[in-house]
């Protein structure tokens, strides 16, 4: 979503992410956090003639005049490596939704119980809990370009191993594989965006990363349509998942590595080519060099000043307050019983008595395409709405789509039951994206302190999964044993509790920076004890 000041899911949150990630964010305006960095550039030992043995260290008046990063990026050169970085989003999200169509000839062909069904399902979210955590650290250690890789050969090989199952365990083990490439996906394709992309445009080409993973949602159910009438259609639905992921592991290594990542294991030669390939003024490319330097020893010592203990129970008690609060909100964002409804639409959307698999995959279609439209129309509001009533907009409208639903299975007739389902499916995606869905990792970003943020950081994704499994491995026995219409009545107090945690306990945070932030919960917190000593003169 595009963000002002700090991206689709904040720069901030993006950097966090992974430990050591920096994202620069302004258009390269010198001010004097970056004087010891200029004054460093213009020593014979500087970065930059370190980088270069045939360009001169540039002065610190050059630096000052030359031109910004927006005015001298080579758009196309950074538009292909966002390109190839989103097109892991999209097949993370064509993960999710060609098993969703999938199960509709694939449980019967492969013989399977609801519990298989399930756990076939709800592995890819544990094992991508697990897979962003190990992302963290190979993005780290070995690179973003090579961590995308990795993320893409287990879309490839899972896929692989799906498309031959014969039974449940090999069906169970591509899952979990696929689940491996959620995780690294989810983890290393934001970040490496925003590490790439120019301020001015960041907002607009890092939202690219939850809008792949929307699109890839939409197209993974409309494969289901496109192999309907194929003989073994669902084999192929998964081994054309593969396509793209050999794909992108051929070209990921044409695009340039992230310079910020490059910087900060000592190849300061290579993140100057990489700039020169980004940027068309070689004057710039210097001056962001040096930018990134100035910047990573202040991040270093944030990132990594926080201990899990710090993480779990600050010693600042309105501190502490805030990562709890972040952490809330990521287990909200899963806890309302969104993947359940991503990853059984179309058996939903039957239920509600649409009979043929073509209408029942048309129907499903259309839903994602919701879901992905709210989005886009959504990420232009972040910044002029405000954080706040776009989360309680979204929390009303999950829980009015929940009863919607809940009602659609209670009335007799049949014409309304579809209808009331229908739309209160529409409704229900819709309300995810319009709040909860793409402001999760914002708020995250801008509740936790930065002494803590990478590891706050990591346990709200990891939060986030495992409640994303437990749902989704749940869901159809969950069903089966209350019914339908109190299946989703069980997640409508927590969509209820969701609502009134942010109207109680989220204040707004747009246009305040991340220091900001801090005093504003300080302040709301002094509030009910200031009230009475100002009443008592009067």
């Amino acid at each position: 979503a595009p963000l002002s000041a700090r991206g689709a899911m904040g720069h901030d949150a993006l950097a966090s992410l992974i430990p050591g990630a920096i994202i620069v964010d302004r258009d390269l305006s010198v001010h004097s956090d970056l004087s010891a960095a200029v004054r460093e550039s213009t020593r014979p030992t500087s970065i930059v003639r370190r980088a270069t043995s045939v360009r001169t260290a540039p002065s610190t008046s050059q630096l000052q005049a030359a031109p910004s990063f927006s005015s001298s990026a080579d758009f196309s050169s950074v538009l292909k490596a966002v390109t190839v970085s989103a097109a892991s989003s999209v097949l993370s999200g064509y993960d999710q939704g060609v098993i969703a169509a999938a199960m509709l000839t694939m449980r019967p062909a492969l013989g399977l119980s609801g519990v298989q069904q399930e756990l076939s399902i709800g592995v890819t979210n544990v094992a991508a809990a697990f897979g962003g955590v190990l992302a963290s650290y190979v993005a780290e250690a070995r690179g973003r370009k090579l961590a995308i890789c990795i993320a893409n050969l287990f879309f490839l090989v899972g896929s692989l191993a799906i498309a031959a199952a014969q039974g449940f365990w090999l069906l169970f083990a591509g899952r979990a594989l696929q689940g491996v490439g959620v995780g690294f996906a989810l983890v290393v394709a934001p970040v490496f965006t925003a590490e790439l992309v120019p301020a001015a445009q960041r907002g607009m080409l890092v939202s690219l990363s939850d809008c792949s993973t929307n699109l890839g949602i939409l197209l993974g159910y409309s494969s289901g349509l496109v192999f309907l009438h194929t003989p073994s259609g669902w084999r192929w639905m998964f081994a054309v998942g593969g396509v793209p992921a050999v794909l992108i592991v051929l070209v990921i290594w044409a695009v340039p590595e992230s310079p910020r990542w490059l910087v900060g294991v000592g190849r300061d030669r290579t993140a100057l080519s990489a700039l020169n390939a980004l940027y068309t003024s070689a004057l710039a490319a210097d001056k962001f060099l040096a930018d990134i330097q100035g910047e990573r020893e202040a991040a270093a010592r944030s990132e990594h000043s926080g201990s899990w203990r710090q993480v779990l129970w600050h010693e600042d008690g309105v501190l502490r307050g805030m990562i709890w609060r972040g952490l809330a909100i990521a287990f909200f964002s899963q806890a309302i019983g969104t993947e359940a409804v991503v990853y059984y639409a179309p058996e939903i959307v039957r239920a509600a008595g649409v009979r043929s698999d073509r209408d029942v995959l048309l129907a499903t279609m259309a839903i994602g395409g919701v879901k992905l439209l709210v989005l886009l129309v959504a990420s232009q509001l972040f910044d002029r709405l405000g954080r706040r009533p776009l989360l309680l907009a979204s929390g009303v409208g999950l829980l009015a789509g929940l009863v919607t639903m809940a009602a659609g299975e209670l009335v007799p007739s049949e014409r309304a039951a579809r209808a009331l389902a229908l739309g209160g499916l529409c409704g229900y995606m819709g309300a995810f994206s319009l709040g909860f869905s793409p402001l999760t990792y914002v708020m995250c970003s801008e509740l936790f302190p930065s002494s803590v943020r990478a590891r706050a950081m990591s346990l709200a994704l990891f939060v986030t999964r495992i409640v994303a499994g437990v749902i989704s491995s749940s869901f159809v026995s969950l069903r089966e044993a209350l019914g339908p219409a109190n299946a989703w009545l069980l997640f409508a107090p927590v969509a209820a509790l969701a609502f009134v945690f942010v109207l109680v306990a989220i204040p707004e945070t747009k246009g305040h920076s991340l220091e900001e932030i801090a005093d504003v919960f300080r302040r709301k917190q002094r509030a009910p004890r200031a009230r009475p000593r100002e009443a008592a003169p009067r």
